[in-house]
Order: C-alpha cells, then structure tokens, then sequence
C-alpha cells in the first residue's frame, strides 16, 4: 500500500501578487516569501509534488496550498 507525504502550504496576498508565507507551519525566509506562487507550485512539482487543493480567502488575504508526494523509503 503506497504512504504519502503532505505539505501545506500558507501563502498571502501581497502588493497584487500572491506569495508564498510558509511551509508546514515554518515561516518561510524572506527571499522565499517574495516568490510567485506560480514559481513556488512549479518548483515543487519538479520536486514531487502534486498539488491536491487551493484554497483562497481574498476577505482575509491568505489561502492555502495542499501538496503531496509519495514517501520514500528511508533506506534509499
């Protein structure tokens, strides 16, 4: 039976562009937090991973990203 790996995702609405915030609870630094969330969905998809949800709030100006991505072993 395949296990899996999750990241979530937080990312804001900021100066028109949605940015990324943090990942799985850890803010982000800051050169990362100024990357599209177009770039950093991308990016994680040559990573692995496949996005599962979107969810925007433009009241609150934040959303959430779900990505996932099968675990590996850890004796590869």
């Amino acid at each position: 039976m395949p296990k899996w790996e999750y990241l979530f995702v937080r990312f804001d609405y900021f100066a028109g562009d949605l940015c990324v915030h943090s990942a799985n609870g850890e803010e982000l630094r800051d050169e990362q937090k100024k990357q599209p969330l177009s770039e950093y969905s991308n990016q994680k998809g040559e990573e692995g991973w496949e996005m599962v949800n979107f969810n925007f709030t433009p009241a609150y100006g934040y959303g959430f990203l779900t990505f996932k991505r099968l675990k590996q072993d850890k004796e590869e």
